[in-house]
């Protein structure tokens, strides 16, 4: 608990995140992996895996783009390095472990940046309309790679307006399913090579269901189940697991 409050107080973030609970978030999932490292370890090998063999299929290689980068958990940073000119890193925050390895990698750069382009609004009670964002548009990557944040863009932002009491529960579920939408739409607006890393289903043994509802994805590229929080993490008698999906789109 002490490494974890040290954390919380060392780690740069911006106000607003703080404020949305973005690095309280970003510091629990460290902690968990630390937890349930031995049972996270196919899910994160299975990701690296699919990040790699994207990477590999590109014809050209000067710049990659991972959305969601956080603490490199789940990503081959320094694979990428080896392979493109530049591998540009954005979140809304970077843990200093994620800072600590890339530090002698020169071609890699940490950016901190909103994925959703609301949190300034969301921070301030107001809900904002989502909309596709032209965030690193002019760059052209090779490959961008959405990194396991779709089923997870709407929960801060949705918790915040929810606090707020102005809005029935029918428009924050709506509003969720429009902010998951325009992150598609962002990401289909590139040209290169495109991989979607998403949970899609939750279980914990007696309750269950979909993650990302009424979203047209196309067949995935390949699925495996996410060990999450194995008893007794959050349940003391059951598991709970998640259904991950990689979607492999190729340039346009």
């Amino acid at each position: 608990m002490l490494a974890e409050i040290v954390e919380y107080l060392a780690t740069p973030c911006p106000k607003a995140a703080r404020r949305l609970g973005y690095l309280t978030e970003a510091v629990a999932i460290r902690a968990r992996h630390r937890r349930c490292r031995h049972a996270w370890h196919e899910h994160l090998e299975n990701c690296r895996a699919a990040v790699m063999e994207a990477a590999r299929s590109c014809s050209r290689r000067d710049t990659v783009l991972i959305a969601g980068s956080g603490a490199l958990l789940d990503l081959p940073v320094r694979e990428l390095s080896g392979l493109f000119r530049q591998v540009i890193l954005f979140d809304i925050v970077h843990p200093w472990t994620a800072r600590l390895r890339t530090l002698a990698l020169s071609n890699v750069r940490l950016d901190t940046a909103d994925a959703t382009g609301i949190l300034e609004d969301v921070d301030s009670g107001r809900m904002p309309k989502p909309a596709p964002t032209a965030l690193y548009r002019d760059q052209k990557p090779d490959l961008v790679v959405s990194a396991n944040i779709l089923s997870q863009l709407a929960l801060m932002p949705v918790k915040r307006l929810k606090a707020a009491g102005t809005h029935s529960p029918e428009e924050l579920a709506a509003y969720a399913g429009e902010l998951q939408s325009a992150h598609l739409a962002w990401l289909a607006g590139f040209t290169g090579t495109r991989l979607l890393l998403t949970d899609t289903h939750w279980s914990d043994g007696v309750h269950g269901g979909p993650l990302l509802e009424d979203l047209a994805l196309p067949e995935p590229w390949r699925t495996w189940t996410w060990a999450m929080a194995p008893r007794p993490e959050i349940h003391p008698d059951r598991d709970v697991s998640h259904r991950v999906a990689a979607f492999l789109l190729p340039p346009a």
